[in-house]
């Protein structure tokens, strides 16, 4: 155990290298400094949530299904854990190639596997907490629960997301055991991780669905009616482990309460087991070798030749240069190519998992007579802003440079053109979210067209100023001692610098527009122009400061 412990922590410290720039005055390891930021930065929001949280509670609470609050966040943060711990597991598991390492050192592989999943299972508490966090307490407080409550809501929290870590644990090692046979092991890890992801939304479609699909409206009436909680078995069908924990957290005063509390951590523990099982067979020699490479050895042909070497700008060239090694890089592909994908993926599951049951058609009319065009336009600014602010490709773009960065500096190339390039990478990738996220609007909730054009232009400002705060931090605080990709991506405190200050900017936008009340036309104009104005500010930053930046980066 003391092992265990001590190998996780060495995994936690050296995801953190950065340059000697980006090292300068800072004391708190970063590390320990990720959950104090996270929590300051968003304890705003929380506390609004908190509110938003006690009115609902009010309103159900006469018809005894106050328990929905609760069922719906345990299963959110489920289903949160196993999308987004899948991903951070392939990165941990698999794309750091340190197991070759590790395995010479007097450790056993039960150890190196708890480790690796302590260190995951970490991060994944900074996720829950700030989803589960203001439900537990808020319920707590208006249900007047005493100190067994806090007991079970503390178990909960810590036994919460084993289940749907384990579960994409197992299903990262299933798939990307496979990878490890192919010649083209980069390719194979690429596609590897890719299908992980895909198959891990089809479940929760899948699951949903049959949550859904499971209770006729007669049915749901007669829960309604009966009250004592009796829809949270309902609300808690998008991940079936969650509803375990709902139910402990519902009837702490109660025998039953207790006795779904120990059986949620007996199947903690018994799924547990089950993937250190399946590691020692499946996850060790999926990774033995995997970061070798082949090449192809083919002959290039005349007209091969005259099309790789045809005459390009230098701004095209880099700008190319970026896009191969973003698509061909396993680590890159997922955390910043694959993301662009994912967020519109994400947020159309819960809608196509209704089956047409909600009313979207009607959508256009709502919107369009009840004036709300302009609130509409705020949050769609917000959205646009929290998912470009997500991706990791622009608040990375240096970083991922490594040490090699200094051979940027001796290229017949200015500076200002590379980071020029650079942004119109990431901008690329965050268009192909704010696009697809319109698509979804258009298809599934029937927003109508003229909302979606003036979200289209609005969308374009956002996410450029998501790419210029991302490239201009990274700038300052590059990360440039990793040893392998994923440590220049996943655990590179950039992009979560770059999304809260999106956060930040989405929420002081909403409200301004929600104070100023000045209809639909009249918000886009000041949304437009306060984002026009932030993003040729940034810009000249960019292009008159950022060679000198640039030049001054030290390895």
């Amino acid at each position: 155990m003391i092992k265990t412990l001590v190998l996780a922590r060495v995994l936690l410290k050296n995801g953190t290298g950065r340059s000697k720039k980006g090292r300068r005055g800072s004391k708190l390891p970063l590390h320990l400094l990720l959950p104090v930021v996270l929590v300051v930065a968003f304890l705003p929001l929380m506390l609004t949530i908190s509110r938003f949280l006690g009115m609902m509670y009010d309103s159900l609470a006469p018809h005894g299904q106050q328990g929905i609050i609760v069922g719906l966040a345990v299963g959110l943060v489920s289903l949160m854990v196993f999308l987004f711990g899948l991903i951070y597991v392939i990165n941990v598991f698999f794309f750091s190639q340190d197991v070759e390492h590790l395995l010479p050192l007097p450790l056993t592989p039960r150890e190196i596997l708890s480790a690796k999943f302590l260190v995951t299972l970490l991060y994944e508490y900074l996720t829950a907490f700030l989803v589960l966090g203001p439900v537990l307490i808020t319920y707590g407080v208006k249900s007047g629960g005493g100190p067994l409550y806090y007991i079970y809501s503390l178990l909960v929290f810590l036994l919460l997301p084993v289940i749907p870590l384990v579960v994409a644990s197992v299903l990262a090692m299933i798939i990307m055991r496979f990878t490890n046979m192919a010649k083209h092991k980069d390719r194979y890890r690429t596609i590897g991780g890719t299908l992980a992801v895909v198959f891990a939304l089809g479940a929760n479609l899948f699951f949903q669905r049959g949550a859904r699909n499971g209770v006729d409206p007669e049915q749901l009436q007669e829960m309604l009616i009966a009250g004592d909680n009796s829809m949270v078995r309902l609300v808690t069908g998008m991940f079936p482990s969650s509803r375990m924990a709902a139910d402990a957290l519902t009837r702490t005063s109660s025998l039953g309460g207790l006795a779904s509390l120990l059986l949620f951590a007996g199947v903690t523990v018994l799924l547990y087991l089950l993937f250190l099982a399946l590691g020692r067979k499946l996850y060790f020699r999926s990774v033995m070798g995997l970061s070798e490479s082949s090449a192809k050895r083919a002959a290039v042909t005349s007209e091969q030749l005259a099309r790789e070497t045809a005459p390009r700008t230098a701004f095209a060239s880099y700008l190319l240069k970026e896009l191969r090694i973003l698509f061909r890089t396993p680590p890159y592909f997922l955390n910043c190519v694959l993301m662009s994908v994912l967020w519109p993926v994400i947020i159309s599951i819960p809608l196509l998992a209704q089956g047409g049951a909600l009313p979207f058609g009607s959508l256009s009319d709502m919107l369009l007579e009840s004036g709300a065009g302009g609130l509409v336009l705020a949050g769609g600014v917000g959205l646009f802003l929290f998912v470009s602010g997500g991706n990791y490709t622009a608040p990375t773009a240096l970083s991922r440079e490594g040490a090699g960065l200094y051979v940027n500096k001796f290229l017949p190339i200015r500076p200002r053109v590379l980071l020029l390039a650079k942004l119109a990478t990431g901008w690329l990738l965050t268009m192909v979210t704010v696009v697809l996220l319109l698509v979804v609007g258009l298809f599934v909730l029937h927003v109508p067209p003229l909302l979606l054009l003036l979200l289209l232009v609005l969308g374009a400002a956002a996410s450029l100023f998501s790419c210029l705060t991302g490239i201009l931090i990274d700038l300052h605080l590059p990360k440039l001692n990793w040893d392998t990709e994923q440590k220049a991506v996943k655990q590179n405190l950039n992009g979560l610098y770059n999304m809260l200050l999106c956060i930040l900017l989405a929420v002081l936008l909403f409200f301004a527009v929600l104070k100023l009340d000045i209809g639909m036309w009249g918000s886009f104009g000041v949304l437009l122009v306060i984002m026009l104005a932030a993003d040729y500010a940034l810009y000249r930053v960019l292009v008159t400061k950022g060679e000198e930046w640039f030049r001054n980066i030290e390895q």
